[in-house]
């Protein structure tokens, strides 16, 4: 009795893909939230921004406004109100304080697709 595997790398990337392209979203999400706990905040622009400019579908988080690019690496400083976790470069501050919910969840999305 003999087997044929034929595994076509084109349906197997399709897979992936779409695996991808269904939980990406919900990723997204959850990171923005988790940067903007630690995003300067003022006005509220920043952070405001920030919902209206990322492409969570596609996994791009944006931070636009005119000053957005100082403030993430130049500023050092944070005024600690309204904000007291505020911080520069807030992305990294949330991925050294939630890297491993975020791998458990995108984990969790891949698995809910199979």
């Amino acid at each position: 009795m003999s087997v044929k595997i034929d595994i076509s790398p084109a349906k197997v990337q399709v897979k992936i893909d779409n695996v991808w392209k269904n939980g990406l979203e919900k990723l997204s999400t959850e990171i923005l939230a988790d940067c903007n706990e630690y995003c300067k905040e003022d006005t509220g622009m920043l952070i405001l921004s920030s919902f209206i400019h990322s492409q969570l579908e596609k996994g791009l988080l944006i931070w636009q406004t005119p000053y957005a690019r100082r403030q993430y690496y130049e500023i050092r400083t944070a005024h600690k109100h309204p904000n007291p976790k505020a911080s520069w470069k807030w992305c990294e501050v949330a991925k050294r304080h939630h890297k491993e919910r975020w791998v458990r969840l995108a984990q969790k999305i891949v698995e809910e697709q199979k």
